[in-house]
């Protein structure tokens, strides 16, 4: 089990099952959870220099989840990233550029 603290979250990544779920940082993570809590991933990417974390949603890695671990020197402030975490699509990205 892999654990990353971001601002307002706690991110528990199962990497047996591949499997991850994002809670409140003031949820008792030892709490037993339900299976429908957990979704599936298929790439953690951490750059230990940035502080940021990726996730890919799907196998083609064309859906990212993207975030910021809590307390990393090199994390962007609040304004410059929104301080929460949004999916990204590669697929709309590659769509823009070819227009």
């Amino acid at each position: 089990m892999k654990r990353i603290d971001s601002s307002h979250s706690v991110w528990l990544f199962d990497t047996d099952r591949m499997r991850f779920r994002r809670v409140p940082k003031d949820t008792d993570i030892t709490a037993p959870s339900l299976e429908s809590d957990w979704e599936q991933y298929f790439a953690l990417e951490v750059d230990p220099e940035s502080g940021s974390f990726t996730v890919a949603l799907n196998e083609e890695g064309t859906r990212l989840l993207r975030s910021w671990a809590d307390g990393s020197l090199a994390t962007p402030d609040e304004s410059a990233r929104g301080d929460r975490t949004t999916e990204l699509s590669l697929e709309v990205a590659d769509r823009r550029g070819s227009v």
